[in-house]
């Protein structure tokens, strides 16, 4: 019997420890020791004494748990404002979450790793028919890879095999140039090696690398644009071309003259509307001349000769250089080849490689049901018709389940109808575009039930809600409530009276300018001209800073010591950001003073809303006895 007493006791203890520990009620609602320290964790303060520091938040997380409490019972969650704000968060940290499931950090790595050279691209292109009918060209692309393979030149045999001479040539690329499975192919060839044969929509390709060089970058740039009509005749270009020589030469001569030149001869309208200022490029983005020529400059207001292309003749200005990243751990860098990688296709493939797992986690079970029929029965939907006249199959067939989802004929007809008439989607067959239904609705699950599956998700939102609520409820029975009892903030001032007082100050304007060069006009207007303060402030828009009220000496901004003075403009003093601050003192109180209720009105109000707090919580605490169970935080380390 003793025996059997202790292995009770064994099995309650294993069981208890393997549950999430009770830190401290309030109420019939309970905090754990897990959550606690995973708060702290995050907000651990400036105290030295961990234990110290525990206890005194301690205090502030029971306050804090007692007011979201709060904001529930006043149905804040209920909220339009509060539902529409989680569920945007919710989509924004459910997609980060899934980019970390997909890996989306060693698709970054190697981003960065083919950032770093450029290769020469050739290829062997052979375009599908009309017809569609690829036998011709396949024998044709095979052909021409047995020539590459009994060592006869690439040149030769892209000359005789390619459609057109033009699409042999695709000059450098670098990552991003290409779609992702192109460009895993690509960065895999050694110089001077050719590919496989490569099927695309388009039709077939080889690829050839014909050498490499490290990563030149992306380029700003601005251009004259000299338009060559379709259709023009010899004659009419020659006279473009020489209108175009002319205007190079000016330029040579007067390099200052390109924004004229632009607006009196430029045919690019989107660019002309800028002084001719092109959007930021990278290499293969324009032609291969083009290419050529913008890399080749290598000091910013150097310019290209006149360089024909397929729309005519441009003269281009390269006005900045901008070069590849040098580490991946730079978050700058590495934050760059996210936002592209989240744009880019290679993510999506990532992403399809985790539906199986998905399916599994969701407990993904196939129904028994009639192909045919339900074929029949989403085209009937699909153009219109009826969906009742069917013997098997219904709107309410279920097709698969998921553990707390059933899905029904009525939802692949929604999604049949949804994607039939996209290009992608329109070839396949029913069951090709059920495959992708079951896998879209999979996926789509996982997300809506990633708090299920995922403890760190669900945490996170967890806290971004209990964030939001405190905000709510803080606002409803603190803020707005101190800032519109006028008599409650009059009746505080006077009891507090002594508290709000004026130390030595001054009536001054404070202006703050973005830089030294404006600094120096702004002081040079204003001097002997101060009374028209707002009006040379204001002609700035934005770039100047100013304000007019009473401060105390203290806070004003000055480089050091100072005696002021009535008519003192103080010396500036530079900010950590690269802006200038300085004062004009109107006039000085060398005294202390009593300050009115109107110039304590902010200072009061933030003395009243931790009153209101104050007494708030005292009444939380009733509404919701709190008991600490010491033990168990005695065991936080």
């Amino acid at each position: 019997m003793k025996r059997l007493f202790i292995l009770l006791a064994i099995f309650l203890t294993a069981g208890m420890n393997t549950q999430a520990q009770t830190l401290f009620t309030f109420g019939k609602k309970v905090a754990t020791k897990e959550e606690f320290v995973r708060a702290f964790n995050k907000n651990p303060g400036l105290e030295p004494d961990r234990k110290k520091a525990l206890k005194e938040y301690l205090d502030l997380y029971i306050n804090f748990k007692l007011k979201v409490q709060a904001a529930y019972d006043a149905k804040l969650q209920e909220d339009p404002n509060y539902l529409y704000e989680t569920e945007n968060f919710r989509k924004q940290l459910a997609q980060n979450f899934i980019n970390e499931e997909a890996n989306i950090k060693a698709l970054v790595r190697e981003a960065f790793e083919r950032s770093q050279k450029d290769i020469h691209l050739r290829q062997v292109f052979i375009e599908l028919p009309a017809s569609n009918d690829t036998t011709q060209i396949s024998r044709k692309i095979n052909d021409a890879y047995s020539q590459l393979r009994n060592g006869k030149s690439f040149d030769k045999v892209a000359a005789e095999y390619s459609s057109d001479p033009g699409y042999i040539e695709l000059g450098h690329v670098t990552v991003f140039t290409l779609p992702y499975v192109f460009e895993n192919i690509i960065y895999k060839l050694k110089p001077n090696t050719y590919s496989a044969p490569v099927r695309s929509a388009s039709g077939y390709h080889i690829f050839y690398n014909a050498g490499e060089r490290p990563a030149v970058g992306r380029r700003k740039a601005a251009q004259i644009l000299f338009a060559i009509p379709p259709g023009a005749a010899a004659s009419e270009k020659a006279m473009i071309k020489n209108k175009a020589d002319s205007v190079y030469r000016v330029l040579l001569a007067d390099p200052r003259k390109f924004d004229e030149m632009v607006h009196a001869y430029s045919n690019d309208a989107v660019s002309a509307r800028d002084h001719g200022l092109m959007q930021e490029f990278g290499v293969s983005q324009y032609t291969p001349a083009f290419d050529a020529a913008v890399f080749a400059l290598r000091k910013p207001g150097e310019l290209t000769h006149p360089v024909e292309t397929e729309f005519g003749y441009h003269i281009i200005q390269l006005r900045e250089i901008i070069p590849v990243g040098r580490s991946a751990d730079d978050p700058v860098v590495a934050a760059g080849f996210k936002t592209n990688i989240e744009k880019d296709n290679r993510l999506v493939e990532a992403k399809k490689s985790l539906v199986s797992k998905w399916m599994k986690l969701a407990k993904y079970k196939p129904a028994v049901f009639d192909e045919k029929e339900l074929w029949a029965y989403t085209d009937s939907a699909y153009q219109g018709g009826k969906t009742n006249g069917f013997r098997k199959i219904t709107d309410a067939t279920v097709l698969f389940t998921f553990e707390k989802q059933k899905v029904t004929a009525s939802d692949f007809a929604k999604y049949f109808r949804s994607v039939r008439h996209v290009p992608m989607y329109a070839a396949m067959s029913h069951s090709e575009l059920f495959k992708e239904y079951t896998k879209a609705a999979a996926t789509d699950y996982y997300q809506s039930h990633l708090e299920e599956f995922n403890a760190d998700f669900r945490n996170q939102m967890n806290e971004f809600n209990e964030a939001n609520l405190l905000f709510a409820i803080m606002d409803r029975e603190v803020w707005s409530k101190a800032a519109i009892d006028d008599a409650g903030l009059r009746e505080h001032y006077e009891q507090n009276k002594a508290k709000y007082r004026w130390d030595p100050s001054a009536d001054a304007i404070i202006f703050t300018v973005p830089d030294e060069g404006t600094l120096v006009e702004l002081q040079q207007r204003l001097s002997g001209n101060m009374q028209s303060w707002r009006a040379i402030a204001g002609g700035y828009e934005n770039r100047v800073l100013a304000d007019s009220n009473r401060y105390e000496l203290s806070q004003i901004p000055v480089v050091d010591r100072t005696a002021f003075t009535a008519d003192l403009t103080t010396a500036p003093v530079k900010n950590n950001d690269g802006s200038y601050t300085f004062s004009y003192i109107i006039r000085v109180y060398p005294g202390t003073a009593q300050r009115s209720f109107t110039e304590a009105r902010g200072l009061v109000t933030n003395d009243y809303q931790a009153v209101l707090e104050q007494r708030w919580i005292a009444d939380l605490k009733k509404k919701y006895p709190v008991k600490v169970n010491q033990s168990v935080f005695n065991t936080i380390k």
